[in-house]
């Protein structure tokens, strides 16, 4: 009965301990050298650490629970294991962390999953986990949001149940909707499109693929084009590029103002200049050299009798 009655006097304790510790930084800790067990708001120690509000953290090794909304730890480090009921809120995070609502450090490094979202002001590296989403600064490894991953730049792996943003990205995009932004390099795929100023490797949307630059591969649903397109470009409806070096595969057409290499579709037109081989139903060029395919097919810079000419034409 004594030992019953103790055993309760010590949860109790340790209860009002962990609910005046954030206000008062009490804690009760069975430790040596601040390494052991600790029942409040100890700001810093080795070990097992329950809380039910963290607030003023300043180092914590080992397993970090905390039960509460957290307050302010603007020094805050805890490497280990953190687990939260509601919330997580330091400075920095290392190694896994696990919260109901979500977290929220400027630096995360390992296995970083809430509920709801995740927020790294500055770097998240490893894997990160948000149902809503996941966003923040630098973001390094397999970045994962239930609706969207946003960043200033992305390396690694980024996935979007509806989309993927970011000023730079390296890796793998992925996104229900869409991928974009100003920098790509690697692979994307967006279930509607991607986009970006500057994209270097392979992009594939259902609706389309285009940017200002594009060096790689690029294939839309309907169309695929930029400004400048190096490479090749696949479009279902067509493919159009102020600049083409490459290969255009449009299945209606294929516009360019300039171009080198070889153009597909029904309708081909170089609007200004074309240097290559054009293949379609019909074929138009202002100023060609190369050789072109169709059924018409037309060279400004022929003399006049061979300008339009069935099957083939061409100029060297």
């Amino acid at each position: 009965m004594r030992g019953r009655t103790g055993l309760l006097s010590l949860l109790l304790l340790a209860f009002v301990v962990c609910v005046v510790s954030p206000a008062h930084g009490r804690s009760l800790d069975l430790a040596y050298k601040k390494t052991g067990i600790s029942i409040g708001n100890s700001q810093t120690f080795n070990g097992i650490r329950l809380n039910m509000v963290d607030s003023g953290v300043e180092r914590i090794n080992g397993l970090n629970l905390t039960l509460w909304k957290p307050r302010m730890s603007p020094y805050g480090h805890v490497n280990g294991v953190s687990l939260a009921l509601i919330a997580i809120s330091m400075q920095k995070v290392a190694g896994i962390q696990l919260s109901t609502i979500g977290i929220s450090a400027d630096r995360q490094w390992g296995l970083s999953a809430a509920l709801i979202g995740l927020a790294a002001k500055e770097q998240l590296t490893g894997i990160g986990v948000g149902l809503i989403g996941v966003g923040g600064g630098e973001m390094r490894g397999l970045t994962v949001g239930g609706i969207g991953v946003g960043a200033e730049q992305i390396t690694g792996v980024a996935i979007g149940g509806i989309g993927v943003g970011a000023e730079d990205i390296t890796g793998f995009g992925f996104g229900l909707i869409g991928v974009g932004s100003e920098r790509l390099k690697g692979i994307f795929i967006g279930g509607v499109g991607v986009g970006g100023e500057q994209m270097t490797g392979a992009a594939i949307g259902l609706i389309g693929a285009g940017g200002e630059d594009l060096k790689g591969f690029f294939a839309g649903g309907i169309g695929a084009g930029g400004e400048t397109l190096t490479g090749v470009g696949i479009g279902l409806l067509g493919v159009g590029a102020e600049k083409l070096r490459g290969v255009g595969l449009g299945g209606g057409g294929c516009q360019v103002h300039y171009g080198k290499g070889l153009t597909t579709g029904l309708y081909n037109r170089a609007v200004y200049q074309m240097r290559g081989v054009q293949i379609g139903a019909v074929n138009i060029a202002r100023d060609f050299r190369g050789i072109q395919f169709g059924l018409l097919n037309w060279v400004g810079n022929n003399p006049k009798w061979l300008r339009l000419l069935p099957i083939v034409n061409l100029h060297f």
